[in-house]
């Protein structure tokens, strides 16, 4: 009798040690689900009726979808291949049609057009887009220095120094078009009279307004003041000039240049990216000539510069392309032929007519040499 009671005393021992070590293993087990929020003595949360024996089953995260989250993080499914009888036709919103020159040739065409779409906007607004420029070109600036005592050479000279102050700052060339036409209107548009002294504020300002209207990213007066007038200006002295600019010229910035002129005649002619460089590089040269910008309009000083470039580049085409900017530009042909000579001795002769003026050269890929050298 007591050996059986003892058998059974042992055996409720064994049952009791282990139910103790399930039980540490379960809660071992649950505190590793528990976050550290519920331990920080909040209320006790019961867990009902966990298996921890029963396992999810496993799924293929890369091809089944789940909806809650989003198709993204998935592989795509793989379609199956269906085969088609050739005999049978199918009419699908994708067609494959048989390829012959015409389709070809549209191809390409849609190809060109894809890389370039401006060629497209141009040649639907090319003309009415001219015809705005030489509207604004109509405002004549015949002998603007005449009432003040400032002398040509001297607007030579600021001419040069906007080349280096622009070109430096890493403007764009539309920036110094637009300086110089600003100085050229203002002296001729104002009934005050300019002493030499003045043209290095109006210079500076000018600049600071071309930059402000052409730029992205504009110079700014901390810099104007401090880098490109060496704080020679104060800030309340180009904000002043600035204002008498503007009511000099009616608060009317907008206008034309002759870049804007030569950029859109030679796309219309299909020549933009062969003449582009050289004819800009012209056009910067007859601004230091004050008797060319003060006789022609900008109209004829394009269609002259176009010519001049024309001629140095290809004689075999200038046949072709001389009339063609003839007529898109409306200007005369005998006038314009003598203006393209006198544009073509200037470039020549440039650095005797300016000899100490040499930032055109300097910061440009094209120079005086390079045309004399292509000229025949």
């Amino acid at each position: 009798m007591k050996d059986t009671t003892r058998r059974i005393f042992e055996k409720e021992n064994q049952a009791e040690v282990s139910n103790n070590i399930d039980k540490r293993t379960n809660q071992k087990s649950f505190t590793q689900l528990v976050s550290l929020s519920l331990l920080n003595r909040q209320p006790k949360i019961e867990f009902k009726s966990i298996d921890i024996k029963q396992q999810p089953q496993p799924q293929n995260y890369l091809t089944q979808r789940n909806p809650n989250v989003s198709s993204l993080h998935y592989r795509p499914e793989v379609k199956q291949k269906t085969t088609v009888s050739t005999t049978e036709q199918i009419y699908s919103p994708i067609t494959v049609r048989q390829t012959t020159s015409i389709s070809q040739c549209n191809h390409e065409y849609q190809i060109k057009e894809q890389k370039n779409p401006l060629n497209k906007l141009i040649n639907l607004y090319g003309d009415n887009i001219l015809i705005n420029y030489q509207a604004y070109d109509s405002v004549q600036k015949f002998e603007f220095l005449k009432k003040h005592s400032i002398s040509s050479n001297l607007r030579a000279k600021m001419v040069d120094w906007m080349v280096e102050v622009l070109t430096s700052y890493k403007c764009k060339d539309q920036t110094f078009f637009m300086a110089v036409r600003l100085m050229d209107t203002f002296l001729h548009q104002t009934t005050k009279q300019h002493v030499p002294q003045d043209l290095h504020l109006i210079g500076v300002t000018c600049m600071f307004i071309a930059s402000k209207f052409e730029e992205i990213y504009p110079v700014k007066l901390q810099i104007v003041h401090e880098k490109i007038a060496h704080k020679k200006l104060s800030k309340d002295e180009i904000r002043e000039k600035e204002s008498q600019i503007a009511q000099a010229l009616d608060f009317k910035l907008v206008g034309t240049t002759i870049s804007e002129i030569v950029s859109m005649a030679l796309q219309l002619i299909n020549q933009h990216q062969k003449m582009h460089q050289l004819v800009i590089y012209l056009a910067k040269i007859v601004l230091y000539d004050y008797e060319l910008i003060s006789q022609y309009n900008y109209s004829s000083l394009s269609a002259a510069c176009i010519i001049v470039g024309c001629n140095l580049l290809s004689q075999e085409s200038s046949d072709e392309i001389i009339p063609q900017i003839l007529s898109v530009l409306n200007v005369d042909k005998d006038e314009t032929i003598e203006l393209s000579n006198k544009i073509l001795n200037l470039a020549k002769n440039f650095d005797k007519l300016f000899p100490n003026l040499e930032n055109l050269k300097k910061f440009n890929k094209n120079s005086t040499l390079d045309i004399i050298k292509l000229q025949k």
